[in-house]
């Protein structure tokens, strides 16, 4: 699967459950019983909820190209960077018409990417936003969201759980929704280009 280099603006899926389980589980603490499993499950099954509208992953590939049309992956949304080459690597820019070795034109019907033939066979490194939040634990998440997702998994987690106090369910589900609606406001004018 494809790896992202986590940045200050990124955290890992696994680095949220994580700390999830440090602050949130465990005796004297919110949820007193949970194993890594059932925080796994709901940690994706929030993202999912969350990748509708609110989240965007990021995720880097890096591959030798075999071809000059490469095919985007599914999850797909849209294009942060282009870089071929190692050190020094050239950071390649979208244009239309033929491609040039700095250059790369985008098929949005097909979902391909063109590439100059002089380019095939050197290292690609191609990092896109995905609308997909995968199985792959590798996925950087923005850290803008964190505290949402922190606040949807407690709730999910206890929402399953019988004798929860309705009380208690009730003030973590605004919880969740406001925390949600900030980290929206927050993320529509991010630039995860830079």
């Amino acid at each position: 699967m494809a790896q992202t280099p986590l940045t200050n603006a990124f955290i890992s899926l696994n680095d949220i459950i994580n700390n999830f389980i440090i602050s949130y589980t465990g005796p004297g603490k919110l949820i007193p019983d949970s194993n890594r499993t059932e925080v796994v499950f709901h940690a994706r099954r929030c993202l999912q909820e969350f990748a509708y509208e609110t989240l965007k992953s990021q995720f880097n590939d890096t591959f030798n190209l075999t071809s000059a049309t490469y095919t985007q992956p599914a999850d797909n949304v849209s294009i942060i960077s282009i870089t071929r080459g190692t050190a020094p690597a050239v950071t390649m820019t979208e244009t239309t018409g033929s491609p040039t070795p700095d250059t790369y034109v985008v098929n949005y019907t097909t979902k391909t990417v063109t590439f100059s033939a002089s380019v095939v066979g050197q290292e690609i490194s191609y990092t896109y936003l995905s609308n997909a939040l995968t199985t792959d634990e590798g996925a950087a998440i923005p850290k803008l969201a964190e505290e949402a997702l922190y606040a949807c998994m407690v709730y999910a987690i206890l929402a399953n759980r019988e004798k929860t106090n309705p009380n208690l369910l009730q003030r973590l589900l605004i919880e969740k929704i406001d925390k949600l609606e900030r980290s929206k406001s927050r993320l529509i004018f991010t630039n995860f280009s830079s």
